[in-house]
This record gives C-alpha cells, structure tokens and sequence, in this order.
C-alpha cells in the first residue's frame, strides 16, 4: 500500500511541471495574438479596391430591380462586368431568364 502510494505521489510530482509549463506556454500564446495589432495584416496586404467602376451610373441594387421590374420572379445570380450586370431571374411559371442591365442607361434587355 505504501509502495503505490509512494508511485502515485512521484508520477503526481514527476507530471505536475510538465502540466504547468503547458498551461504557461497556452496562456502566452493566446496573450500574444490577443496583443497583436490587428492593422498589421492590413499593411502587409494592403485591402483591394471595390469592383466599382466610374463607367457605371446604375448600382448593383438597381440593376435587380429593373430586371425584375420587367421579368417577375426571384433572383438566382447577380454577375457584374465592365459595363453590364448580367442577371439569372426564375420565373413565377420555373423558367429561368437571362437579363442583362447596361450599367450606364439602365436598359434591360433578355439575353439569348
């Protein structure tokens, strides 16, 4: 009895450093990316421009709204391009409609 007592206590002595210098080791890794400047990684990579372009007058939003105005169902894709949004419109009846809005006139017309 005395013996495993004696074993229990020397693994519980032996293990004991080993667990603190664990918790020790967790606990400086999670102050140092807690104290790490977040805009350090915005200056190693700097953040790219929004895909706007001057060429458009008609946002994104409206662009939706007018293909819906004139082809009535839900929205399925919205792709922007230089000057155009190409928009995949589902039908109230299941067809899906390709529209394409011009970004500059806002002039809706189905795509082919």
């Amino acid at each position: 009895m005395k013996l495993s007592l004696l074993i229990f206590c020397s693994l519980f002595l032996l293990t004991a450093p080993l667990a603190v210098n664990a918790l020790e080791l967790s606990t400086k890794v999670t102050r140092a990316t807690e104290t790490q400047d977040p805009r350090a990684e915005d200056e190693k990579h700097p953040p790219t421009k929004p895909r706007t372009s001057q060429n458009r007058a008609i946002s994104k939003e409206d662009a939706t709204q007018l293909a819906v105005q004139r082809y009535p169902g839900r929205i399925l894709k919205v792709h922007s391009e230089q000057r155009t949004y190409k928009i995949r419109v589902m039908q109230t009846d299941g067809r899906v409609v390709n529209v394409v809005v011009d970004g500059q006139s806002g002039r809706v017309k189905r795509e082919k």
